[in-house]
């Protein structure tokens, strides 16, 4: 299912301030998250959500372009794109939407890793790594902010998405959930901004520095461990390999990143093995979802069958974080 890019075309050149400058617009991703399209003309991204329905309830385009507006208010706030238009009337395109700035430079991909990253010096790419960790850490310094509501306890955080897994029909996930929740999880401190998806590819780069900090789809007012948590799922350690940026020469190792996060985020991070366990459990509980939208015929989108063959390592690796760390 898709939209239809000349209708799309038509009405963002009513809608748009510059709209007459449109050239064309060309799909970038669509899918189960909102789908995203390059403004040619204007150079702008536009994002309204999926046609099928978003499987986050985070992934509610208006809320998320009041996040980068009161980011990008902010002194010390993350590079983020500024807000072109925000629509939320469902009749000038069929739903909801936001054009925002592109950000000049590019992300580092999950998995096809471009050449400028791979063949760059190791140097380089510990320079990458250092600012990776540090971008994120420097969220923990930031007040709540209002536009996220009330603060979230890691706990009720850990619940959200205990009850995602059981929608999605995945007992054992459910089940590591209560194992964890068993324990009171650590605090660094009170209450901060939370990104919710720190791994590397949801920064922008431009000549080896950052440019913009991307998708706030999962952002929070909580507990600052749990973007280190998440972090940290991508370095090796005792129960999980390193994902594929995390394995290139010349990238930090855990406890490196561990002691920089303390470091720039002026707090403790001796807590964070149960973070990093609930940040694992809220990847499996996605991937768990992506799984059971497959299985049931709600989605054919071939990135779901890899969800599916992957689902029983996720949960491995969190029932033997559990089991090592005496839960």
């Amino acid at each position: 299912m898709s939209r239809d890019s000349a209708a799309l075309l038509e009405a963002l050149r009513r809608v748009l301030p510059d709209g007459g400058r449109i050239t064309g617009i060309v799909p970038l991703t669509t899918g189960f998250s909102n789908d995203t399209y390059l403004i040619e003309g204007c150079d702008l991204i536009l994002r309204l959500p999926p046609l099928a329905g978003a499987m986050l309830d985070g992934h509610d385009v208006i809320a998320q372009a009041r996040i980068y507006q009161q980011l990008g208010a902010l002194a010390d706030g993350p590079p983020v794109p500024g807000i072109a238009v925000l629509c939320e009337e469902a009749t000038v395109l069929g739903a909801p939407f936001y054009a925002m700035e592109r950000v000049p430079g590019e992300a580092i991909h999950d998995t096809s890793l471009q050449p400028w990253f791979t063949e760059a010096t190791d140097a380089f790419r510990a320079d990458i790594c250092h600012q990776w960790a540090s971008a994120f850490a420097g969220l923990a310094l930031i007040a709540p902010l209002a536009v996220l509501g009330a603060p979230v306890t890691p706990e009720d955080d850990a619940r959200r998405w205990q009850a995602f897994a059981k929608a999605a029909d995945c007992p054992a996930l459910v089940g590591h959930f209560d194992r964890l929740l068993a324990v009171p999880a650590p605090r660094s401190g009170p209450p901060a901004l939370v990104h919710g998806d720190t791994k590397l590819s949801n920064l922008m780069w431009q000549d080896g520095r950052i440019s913009a900090m991307l998708d706030w789809e999962m952002a929070l007012n909580g507990e600052p461990l749990a973007d280190l948590g998440y972090m940290l799922y991508g370095f090796e350690s005792a129960y999980h390999g390193a994902t594929t940026p995390q394995r290139q020469p010349g990238m930090l190792k855990r406890d490196a990143v561990i002691a920089l996060w303390s470091q720039v985020s002026g707090r403790p991070a001796e807590g964070v093995f149960w973070h990093e366990i609930a940040q694992i459990g809220k990847i499996g509980a996605i991937i768990a979802e992506g799984t059971n939208m497959y299985v049931t015929g709600r989605s054919s989108d071939p990135k779901l069958l890899y969800f599916k063959n992957n689902l029983d390592y996720y949960l491995g690796v969190m029932k033997a974080m559990l089991d090592g760390g005496g839960f």
